[in-house]
């Protein structure tokens, strides 16, 4: 990979996800003519040029925590649900002192990550200057 100016990397990343955006529709709308077209002709699969495309249908099992710990046990419901830190909620209990700094200190862990952040620019606040941010 060639090095580029960040200015025409940016260009580029632009117009890389425009384009993804733009298959992700086409795709969405592909794939309901399919479910259509096959439901229409009584057939759930085909295969074009080698490849298998099937229509299969799936579920996923949601679960009512709440009202699952009035049905069971503590113990028990302590064993098959998870529990996780509120980030907001926690860092509200540090605010307000409920929780104290070596209790930070001792459950915390940071892990730095990249990413890249698009948003829209007025258009008279627009320009190519480029500036460095670090993103927390």
């Amino acid at each position: 990979m060639s090095t580029q100016s960040s200015h025409a990397s940016a260009v580029a990343y632009l117009k890389a996800r425009e384009a993804f955006e733009q298959a992700e529709k086409a795709k969405k709308q592909a794939e309901a003519e399919l479910k259509l077209a096959f439901a229409t002709e009584g057939i759930d699969f085909t295969v074009v040029d080698g490849q298998m495309v099937k229509v299969v249908e799936g579920e996923r099992t949601n679960y009512d925590a709440e009202t699952l710990r009035d049905l069971i046990s503590a113990p028990l419901y302590k064993k098959v649900t998870k529990a996780t830190v509120d980030g907001k909620k926690f860092q509200s209990a540090i605010d307000m002192g409920s929780i104290k700094p070596e209790v930070v200190d001792a459950i915390t862990s940071v892990t730095p990550y990249t990413q890249v952040r698009v948003t829209d620019v007025a258009k008279d606040k627009a320009s190519t200057d480029t500036a460095t941010v670090k993103v927390a």
